[in-house]
């Protein structure tokens, strides 16, 4: 990572990710979002992964000309979609190099108010998931014999409480 600064301008941080492969889950919108137009401007190629395929593909749409875009349609709850998703993006890009866990869910509930099947709805998002989709592409990462990168995001809510929302 190289740090420039010029008069009057903030400093930016200008990462050099040519030549690079990454999968962004959650990347049709909001923080994924934002993660993929970087890995673009940085020189990656991005395949989005969402549950919303639709989605996806119209962010694709929408950045196609700033880079090589693959959208993905995948459910994280479920290893055989995952297995899928990494499967056709190898087939589109060759290999994996970067993996940002970013597909996360949240529900506005009580406590007190929340079923089991919420909470494993949750979890089976925001933890299994992301457990899911760090084991299945350190696989290709392993069988491709290069190193790769695996970033988990996690919620704020992890490290402290707010009302009405599950970590």
């Amino acid at each position: 990572i190289v740090f420039e600064a010029t008069a009057g301008a903030s400093m930016t941080n200008k990462i050099d990710l040519a030549g690079r492969n990454a999968v962004v889950t959650g990347g049709a919108q909001g923080i994924g979002r934002a993660i993929v137009e970087r890995f673009l401007d940085s020189g990656a190629a991005v395949a989005i992964w969402d549950r919303d395929r639709a989605l996806a593909e119209k962010t694709v749409a929408e950045l196609g000309n700033r880079g090589r875009l693959a959208p993905v349609g995948v459910d994280v709850t479920e290893l055989a979609h995952v297995e899928r998703a990494r499967d056709a993006t190898l087939g589109a890009f060759g290999r994996i190099d970067i993996l940002v866990n970013n597909a996360g869910i949240a529900d506005t509930k009580a406590s007190i108010d929340l079923t089991e099947a919420d909470w494993r709805r949750v979890l089976d998002t925001n933890l299994d998931g992301a457990w899911r989709m760090a084991q299945a592409v350190a696989k290709a990462m392993i069988a491709a014999k290069r190193p790769g990168s695996i970033v988990n995001i996690a919620s704020i809510l992890g490290l402290r409480q707010a009302t009405h929302l599950l970590a």
